[in-house]
């Protein structure tokens, strides 16, 4: 079975912190929490959003913490946890899921007034606050992805090419100004970027902006022959719309050969104005720091 919700994590925990002869670690928890839920290798190896730790070792310590914070559970040495007294008489008079509910009931004034959990994107306590976290983030992302997209689609075909270059450029393509080319007679090749600094091997451009239909394949086919009367091997077609699979097989098909043909769609293209800074600007950041465990080791 896949990583439980972080609900279904707040009982197991307290009882085999009930069970244990002595104090467990954080780790101790994961791996009994792992044998109880029979988790396969793949669930163990499963990421949060970050990729800063495995979703199961996430959600463990979120419900070590939540019970502590109850007042269920302790560590009185560094990574050494324990059930308390109240715990204890919490798994004798309580049945069944512990909601995080339930224990916010139980949390000290103090941590109601300044630790209180502020309502997650998806009202839902199955999740921890890092991965809550990560999905907001990730909703704000797709958002702004469309806007960027929705907007991509409004441009002039010119402003599009001169668009693709700058961005190509961004993102350490070419040495010097990009050569945008697109106009009557340009032989299905809109921009030009020198891949060194002497200008010594050049790849060519095509953007299409489209704002309905696929770039199917005989575009991918001209593009190609347009590199053939280039002596270019290397190209990047770039649109606004997406790309047919026959389109993506034809790429594929000649990237097997002597060129090389790179195909960006419109959301991979937003994603990538997005990631160098093309078309959008920094509103807000928040930095989220965590605990450094072993400065307090050394102090």
């Amino acid at each position: 079975m896949s990583v439980p919700p972080l609900d279904e994590l707040h009982r197991p925990v307290l009882e085999i912190a009930a069970g244990a002869e002595q104090r467990l670690t954080r780790q101790h928890f994961v791996q009994r929490l792992s044998e109880l839920f029979s988790l396969t290798e793949l669930d163990l190896q499963e990421m949060v959003p970050s990729g800063v730790q495995t979703r199961i070792e996430n959600r463990a310590n979120w419900a070590i913490t939540d019970l502590k914070k109850a007042g269920l559970m302790d560590n009185p040495e560094r990574n050494q946890w324990e059930i308390t007294k109240s715990g204890r008489d919490y798994l004798a008079t309580h049945s069944g899921i512990i909601k995080i509910g339930e224990l916010e009931k139980l949390w000290p004034e103090s941590i109601e007034s300044s630790e209180a959990r502020v309502a997650s994107v998806s009202d839902s306590s199955d999740i921890t606050p890092d991965e809550q976290m990560a999905q907001s983030y990730q909703q704000q992302r797709n958002q702004l992805v469309n806007e960027v997209l929705d907007n991509l689609k409004g441009v002039s075909p010119s402003s599009f090419e001169r668009l693709v270059v700058g961005l190509l450029e961004a993102m350490g393509y070419g040495y010097g100004d990009g050569l945008v080319v697109g106009r009557p007679g340009d032989r299905g090749i809109d921009g030009v970027l020198n891949q060194d600094a002497l200008g010594l091997e050049k790849v060519y451009v095509q953007a299409k902006r489209y704002t309905t239909g696929q770039v199917g394949e005989p575009d991918i086919r001209n593009f190609s022959g347009s590199l053939v009367a280039q002596g270019a091997t290397k190209g990047v077609f770039i649109t606004t719309s997406t790309f047919s699979p026959t389109a993506r097989q034809t790429a594929q098909a000649i990237s097997m050969g002597n060129q090389f043909i790179r195909l960006i769609d419109g959301r991979e293209l937003a994603e990538m104005m997005i990631n160098h800074g093309v078309g959008v600007i920094t509103e807000i950041t928040y930095e989220v720091k965590k605990l450094d465990a072993n400065y307090f080791v050394d102090v």
